[in-house]
């Protein structure tokens, strides 16, 4: 073969070697709009975009660059996230991977989620686990676990309209939510545990929007008299009583199976039990062995 042939490259390896620099396509997910920059299971997505030959060698700032000019959008409201972890603009794209289950950085290519720049101060709100967060289906528990969850708070929010986001997501009524805010005006100090409230006061009130750390979210469960609240079914000498028809909580979460709108499924009860999974599997090899005989 002549020299100069030699030194030619096939076009073939030539193009798979270019399609190997870049990485498979990005889908960029995009939040909802409006004050709630909470994301987990419960997020909705309402937006999608696909970002094509990015090479693993970039940054995430040129990967935003990249989302700011395919979608039209200011480069300041396009801030990408996973479940867990935020980034620096620094970062290379091909460090976006760890085989670490809790980070959201499990995948490749990273799945990343985009939030819009913060219009006033971001609240954390930590809601503890509790029955009334639990989700179930067929009778089955599929969810128990603590909601952390982040609103775009102005100095200007109320204390009802903080109360109003975090009922939106977690279904159970502004007006029964119990709010602690953490304030900490020193790091000398470990702060002070601030309930708010003064439903009509706003955040700024409280000097949230310059101290707070988090707030606490918990249900109220006595009423303005001293009444308990009876958000769940029960027995009493007049026979049962059924959950009230406003009732947020799942009556599948009710663990008295005595009561007559119980689920069929008993959650007690596992899926299936190892020894019969065995035996049918030691039934299923004798009839094949015996089927090969014949």
């Amino acid at each position: 073969m002549p020299a100069d042939k030699m030194l030619e490259v096939d076009v073939a390896h030539l193009k798979a070697a270019k399609d190997k620099e870049v990485m498979q396509p990005l889908r960029i997910r995009f939040i909802e709009d409006g004050p709630d920059r909470t994301i987990d299971e419960f997020s909705k997505f309402p937006k999608t975009c696909i970002i094509n030959n990015m090479s693993a060698q970039e940054t995430i700032y040129e990967l935003r660059q990249a989302v700011s000019d395919q979608e039209g959008i200011a480069l300041e409201d396009v801030n990408l996230f996973v479940r867990m972890t935020p980034f620096d603009d620094d970062q290379k794209i091909g460090d976006c991977f760890v085989d670490w289950m809790g980070f959201g950085m499990d995948e490749w290519p990273p799945r990343f989620i985009c939030k819009p720049k913060v219009k006033g101060f971001e609240v954390f709100c930590n809601v503890p686990k509790c029955r009334d967060l639990s989700t179930w289906e067929n009778g089955r528990m599929l969810t128990y676990m603590d909601r952390n969850l982040i609103f775009d708070c102005e100095t200007s929010t109320t204390v009802m309209e903080l109360k109003e986001m975090v009922s939106k997501r977690i279904l159970i009524p502004a007006k029964r939510l119990k709010i602690d805010a953490h304030v900490r005006k020193s790091l000398k100090e470990y702060g002070d545990f601030v309930e708010l409230d003064d439903d009509t006061a706003v955040l700024s009130d409280y000097g949230l929007h310059l101290y707070c750390v988090s707030v606490q979210v918990t249900k109220k469960s006595f009423d303005k008299d001293g009444n308990y609240i009876f958000d769940d079914a029960f027995f009493d000498d007049a026979g049962y009583h059924a959950q009230p028809m406003e009732c947020w909580i799942s009556q599948d979460a009710l663990c008295d199976r005595s009561r007559p709108d119980a689920h069929k499924v008993d959650p007690n009860q596992p899926l299936s039990i190892v020894t019969d999974r065995r035996q049918a599997e030691a039934t299923k090899k004798w009839e094949d062995e015996e089927a090969s005989k014949k």
